[in-house]
This record gives C-alpha cells, structure tokens and sequence, in this order.
C-alpha cells in the first residue's frame, strides 16, 4: 500500500513538474537571424581622380614667423605673420603637408591660420616657396621664416546653373540639327532641279534628233 501511495505521488510531483518545465520552455523561446554575405560591398581603396581644371584658383597667401634660438635649445617667437606673438593668445591651424615640407615648419605652424583666414573656402593649398633668413649673434641665433602657397577651391556649379548649362548645350544641339536639316533641305531641292534640268535636256536632245532625222529623209 505505501508503495502504490509513494507512486502515485511520484507521478503527482513529477508530472506538474515537467509541465511546469514545458510551459518555462516554450515562454523562453526566441528567434534570432543571423545573415552573412561574404561579398566585399566596399573596396580597400576609394580614389578621386581631379585635375587642375577642377579647381579655382583663388590667390597666394605669404605666412611668415620671426624667432630667436638661445643656445640651440631655447627659443622665443617675435612675430607672427608681421604682428607681436603673445604665447597666452595664439591661433593654431593644422595643414596637412606631407613629407619634408611639413618637417621643416616648425614654428612655421602657427602662421598658417592666415590661409584659412584669407581664404576659408580653401579647397587645395600647394606650398610654392620657402625662405629662411638666419642671423647669427652670440649664443643664438634669429630666424625669420616665410612660405608662400596657392590656395585653390573645386569649382561648384549650383542645380540651377547646371540646368541651365544643360539647356543651353541641349538648344545648341537642336539649333545645330535645325541648321543641318535645313541644309539637307536646300541640298534636295537642288538635286531635283539638276535632276529636273537633266531630263529636260535629254528629252531635248531626243526631239531635236527625231526632227534632224526626218529632215534628212
């Protein structure tokens, strides 16, 4: 008797439990997708091939700096693009040179704000030339630094003046093929007057001949 009582509990325990288990299961069931695409949908390397035609050119900037060297290892800046430099208030633009031309700035770096605040739509700067006058005094020496570069911006065309643009070329084309039918026109028409006159003549040429033939019978 104890041994059918201990199985029926057995089975009252265990089957809410495996429904229990069920019902857990089911309400913790989630989806997920997971999508791979092994195509390259961009490349390494993304290239804008420009010319000079593509660019404005808007004018030379000449930047400047005046310092002195004590020692070969201290060094005061004097002026900065002709004005006295203060080293509590200065203005700083980055350029991006590359190579030589950026190493050899140095305090240079700290004129190149005139460029941008010249030409703040400055597309394209080139460094054109680059000067440094060195004065030596004792333990020191003074230099006086200058660069010259040409600022350049890509040519912007708005939408509207590109439309016109395009309507201007597409009314050329039309005008051009107008000009050209009508030439085909003029062309046609002299071509049946000459075909016209030939036939005019050959039937000329036919009578005349019947009538020299029957004037010599």
């Amino acid at each position: 008797m104890n041994v059918k009582f201990n199985s029926i509990m057995k089975q009252r325990i265990f089957i809410p439990i495996l429904l229990f288990m069920a019902v857990l299961g089911t309400s913790c069931v989630s989806q997920h997708n997971v999508e791979r695409n092994y195509s390259e949908f961009k490349p390494d390397q993304v290239r804008l091939y420009m010319t000079m035609d593509d660019y404005q050119y808007l004018g030379d900037v000449t930047v400047d700096v005046e310092y002195t060297t004590y020692l070969g290892i201290f060094r005061k800046i004097k002026t900065v693009n002709g004005e006295p430099y203060d080293p509590r208030f200065y203005h700083v633009t980055n350029i991006g040179f590359r190579g030589k031309i950026n190493r050899k700035l140095g305090a240079l770096k700290k004129a190149l704000y005139k460029v941008t605040e010249t030409y703040p739509n400055a597309d394209y700067i080139m460094p054109v030339s680059y000067n440094d006058v060195v004065e030596h005094m004792f333990a020191g020496r003074t230099h006086k630094r200058s660069m010259v570069v040409k600022v350049y911006a890509v040519n912007k065309v708005s939408a509207e003046d590109a439309q016109k643009q395009h309507e201007n070329e597409l009314k050329a084309v039309e005008d051009q093929n107008a000009a050209l039918q009508q030439q085909l026109s003029e062309l046609r028409s002299e071509l049946k007057n000459t075909k016209d006159e030939l036939e005019k003549a050959q039937l000329d040429a036919r009578i005349n001949a019947q009538k020299n033939a029957k004037t010599r019978r």
